[in-house]
């Protein structure tokens, strides 16, 4: 089903003037006159040139390559399938945080694996829902777009959302920095947020190759102000890697990647066979405005 057309309604918000966008003569328009393109794959560009820190913020091609290529061979989706089970599960123990129709926006959706198969999982169960995401980095919505054309797909800041207030039942955080105060103005009273965290071993193989003495990853606990917690899971799994490509895929994926040395690189792409993914998801209910 294709809804990246003027047949869809739009939450899209005007990133000048914060007024709605409406779809008008093959293009976003707001009422002041400001006018955003379509591009081919389908997405919005919807990141202003002062709301960037460089030319090409965000990951590169390289590095989204790495993780479409890492993502689709299946690596986290018991990720993947826990979140969607805790959203299916949530939507029967808190019925009023969540509309007939869900509307689920994914704040720093990278390549949009975890959108989609949520999405998916969701659809099985008879679930309807309208899905979107926005990431800062354009080489990596636009293979989001193209691979799926079902989802909304917007390049633009999770510190800036270009989305409608009070608009969206659910907000999806996966490995991004963003802003607690755009989540809680673009979700409804009572709406959710699942943010997921890298717990306290995730990837300690892989840290194994890079550092003489690996640490453990501090986990987060704050709560930020106007949510109240719902759930904390833990999601602890084993992953084989069987091939160089999988373990540069994975590499490349991480911010080690620019700081590895060649010698340590090389003995990881022959060694490293099993890493562990070590996930924390934190399940939060908006309360009221901060």
């Amino acid at each position: 089903m294709q809804i990246n057309d003027d047949r869809a309604d739009s939450f899209w918000r005007c990133p000048s003037c914060q007024q709605a966008l409406a779809w008008q003569n093959n293009a976003w328009r707001c009422d002041n006159k400001h006018s955003f393109d379509r591009a081919k794959e389908g997405y919005v560009n919807l990141l202003l040139a002062q709301q960037k820190s460089s030319k090409d913020p965000g990951d590169n091609k390289d590095m989204v390559s790495a993780r479409r290529a890492f993502l689709e061979q299946e690596h986290y989706l018991p990720l993947a399938e826990k979140m969607a089970s805790l959203i299916l599960a949530n939507q029967t123990d808190y019925p009023e945080a969540l509309s007939p129709v869900l509307s689920i926006y994914d704040a720093g959706c990278g390549e949009g694996y975890y959108l989609a198969k949520i999405k998916k999982y969701l659809a099985k169960a008879g679930k309807r829902l309208v899905a979107s995401g926005s990431d800062i980095a354009k080489p990596a919505i636009q293979k989001a777009a193209k691979k799926y054309p079902d989802i909304h797909y917007a390049v633009a800041s999770s510190f800036n959302l270009p989305v409608a207030s009070h608009s969206q039942d659910l907000v999806l955080q996966v490995f991004a920095p963003s802003s607690p105060s755009e989540i809680q103005r673009i979700l409804k009273l009572d709406g959710l947020w699942m943010k997921v965290t890298p717990a306290s071993h995730h990837l300690y193989e892989l840290k194994q190759f890079v550092y003489a003495q690996a640490e453990t990853h501090e986990p987060e606990t704050q709560i930020p102000a106007g949510f109240e917690l719902l759930t904390l899971s833990h999601v602890p799994f084993k992953m084989s890697l069987t091939s160089p490509q999988q373990r540069e895929s994975l590499l490349m994926m991480t911010p080690f990647y620019w700081t590895i040395s060649e010698e340590k690189k090389l003995l990881l792409m022959q060694d490293l066979t099993t890493v562990s993914a070590d996930f924390n998801i934190t399940l939060m209910q908006k309360k009221a405005e901060s």
